[in-house]
């Protein structure tokens, strides 16, 4: 295993705010203020005769997606982070437009802030990419990278994350004109000094793409999240849009601790893999010029009505009727327990680890060298052992300076990857440990009923079995509000006349439930319902064994509510009391195909 260092740069902190989070709950805890920064991304394009063939999946060409990635991108820019710059600029074209007069090379769009004429525009330039560009194969790289320059030199590096994302199918632009070699590595090393990451791209080509003959020594190589999966060129791995979706936020960690296990210490970094999405506040702005307001809290005295300033403000205890007054900072002491950190207690078997222990979202650890030299050494090892010897770590976390103590379990998870070389990192999950008044003991439940014979047992397990979906993922069902919210924020901000209504996932899938009435219908006649929520059929089609729906013909009858009807009558609607007796020794087993995964994949 692998651990590499991942920089964020700044020395400033700033304040994250976040209710479910402990690292939040005050808004007091210090990051490095990456995240703060607004975003300037150039799209810069190596127009190759082969980016306008047809794809491999049939779908358009590399080109046309291209552009589809720079609109969807652009898009999330304009609702999200309006303040951004982005830019688009194409080498190796016969046409020349750009401010140092570079041969071959055109600036489609200069860097400024997401519009929505660039988002309509974006994609008509394919078809008039002959007309207006044409295809060129003179530029020279260094070039490229001089005038990617020139025009970050305009931001200010404190304020802007500038990035470059190349695409090219050209593992090689200098085969053997060392010297133009030798300027795109200075100019590349320039790019490095002004904080300017170059982030690489690589499109199908006849070839294969090597990193190691040109770019290995030119690009800004994230060592945490190079694999295969993304240097491979192939689209069936990843698709492009996601691909730059991964790189639209940059990574960074949640809070950064030390780790103490006896005399050795361990830097950490702390991760938050999942959070909840929810809509954006609204901000308060000035009716009559439409600018942003900025919130200011004063303490006013109740007496005089003056405002008072921090050095007159105090805080006491009541004792005996008197008020004894307390320093704010042995206030801070007194609610302090000690320091922040994490501190190793021992260890236990991981079947300790019960599922009923993990109560709220877990967090990842990752090793920080940049705080202390050699902690990705240790960390790996301390992993290894762990999952050779079935163990979990016991820690007590002080997250924050004045926050409660957690103690919490440190499961290993080790590095591994999947068919499509996507990587599981290596790390230790987090799981805060409840303390015994969080576990409410639930009053016993007197269980009275019916006996439920085998025949209904089996239904039942029938009827499970068939509506499980299988390899569910809960990340391919959106939540429709805040989807209906984006989609019209995302066309108030285009314009656009008619918005179309964003599928909601969450509702019944009727027509995938039909396949399974024969099912339903089974399982309902064993326990004697007399009510459905399926979706009826029209009078007169009803049918089936005892009180169900069926597909013979029958006659319904109203009962005392207008939307339980009792149906009664025969027909084809469930399979045989003797099929059920057959299966008696089936024990449950998946008899019947389970339903398909709905929802949109990745």
């Amino acid at each position: 295993m692998d651990f590499e260092e991942e920089h964020v740069g700044g020395d400033d902190i700033e304040e994250i705010q976040d209710g479910e989070d402990i690292f939040g709950e005050d808004a007091d805890i210090s990051v490095h203020d990456a995240g703060s920064k607004k975003d300037a991304v150039i799209f810069l394009v190596d127009c190759k005769k082969t980016l306008f063939d047809m794809d491999q999946d049939g779908q358009g060409t590399v080109f046309s997606k291209i552009l589809s990635a720079f609109s969807s991108f652009m898009k999330a820019k304009i609702i999200s982070s309006p303040d951004d710059r982005i830019g688009m600029i194409f080498y190796n074209t016969k046409s020349t437009n750009n401010q140092l007069k570079f041969n071959n090379i055109t600036e489609i769009y200069k860097l400024d802030g997401p519009s929505a004429d660039i988002i309509k525009n974006c994609l008509k330039i394919e078809q008039n990419f002959e007309k207006d560009y044409q295809l060129g194969n003179n530029a020279h790289f260094h070039e490229c990278l001089w005038l990617c320059n020139h025009e970050f030199k305009e931001l200010d590096k404190n304020k802007f994350n500038m990035r470059i994302f190349l695409f090219t199918p050209d593992d090689l632009p200098y085969f053997k004109d060392q010297n133009a070699r030798s300027s795109a590595l200075k100019y590349a090393k320039q790019l490095k000094d002004a904080d300017v990451q170059i982030e690489l791209f690589p499109l199908p080509s006849q070839n294969e793409f090597k990193i190691a003959r040109f770019y290995g020594e030119i690009i800004t190589i994230d060592l945490d999240e190079v694999n295969n999966a993304v240097l491979d060129t192939s689209t069936k791995i990843m698709d492009l849009h996601q691909r730059i979706k991964q790189k639209e936020f940059k990574k960074r960690a949640l809070n950064r601790l030390i780790m103490d296990i006896d005399d050795i210490k361990i830097g950490l970094k702390i991760y938050c893999l999942v959070n909840k999405a929810k809509k954006p506040t609204g901000k308060p702005l000035d009716r009559r010029y439409n600018q942003q307001l900025k919130k200011k809290a004063q303490f006013i005295d109740e007496e005089t009505g003056q405002a008072l300033f921090p050095q007159q403000i105090s805080t006491h205890l009541i004792l005996g009727n008197e008020k004894i007054a307390i320093p704010k900072e042995y206030m801070a002491k007194i609610k302090g327990f000690e320091k922040p950190g994490m501190t190793l207690i021992g260890f236990k078997s991981s079947s300790a680890l019960k599922d009923y222990h993990n109560y709220r979202a877990s967090y990842f650890l990752y090793p920080d060298d940049e705080h202390v030299n050699g902690s990705s050494q240790f960390f790996d090892a301390l992993i290894q052992q762990m999952i050779l010897k079935e163990k979990i770590g016991i820690v007590r976390l002080v997250p924050k300076q004045g926050s409660q103590v957690r103690f919490c379990a440190l499961l290993p998870q080790a590095e591994q990857y999947d068919e499509n070389h996507f990587q599981t990192p290596p790390g230790l999950h987090l799981i805060f440990l409840p303390y015994a008044d969080d576990i409410r003991g639930l009053s016993s439940v007197k269980q009275e009923g019916a006996d439920i014979t085998r025949q209904t047992l089996n239904a039942a397990k029938i009827l499970v079995n068939a509506l499980t979906i299988q390899d569910f993922d809960c990340s391919n069902f959106e939540d429709p509000s805040i989807q209906k919210f984006y989609t019209y924020l995302q066309g108030l901000a285009l314009q656009e006349q008619n918005i179309e209504e964003p599928e909601d996932l969450l509702q019944p899938d009727f027509k995938g439930m039909e396949k399974y009435r024969d099912i339903v219908n089974l399982f309902m006649s064993n326990v004697s319902l007399e009510c459905s929520n399926m979706p009826s059929r029209s009078k007169g089609q009803a049918g089936g064994r005892g009180r169900g729906r069926g597909r013979g013909k029958g006659k319904q009858e109203e009962s005392d509510s207008d939307d339980c009807p009792k149906i009664k009558g025969k027909g084809r609607g469930s399979t045989s009391k003797q099929k059920i007796e057959e299966e008696d020794s089936l024990e449950g087993e998946e008899i019947y195909q389970p339903v398909k995964k709905r929802g949109r994949g990745r």
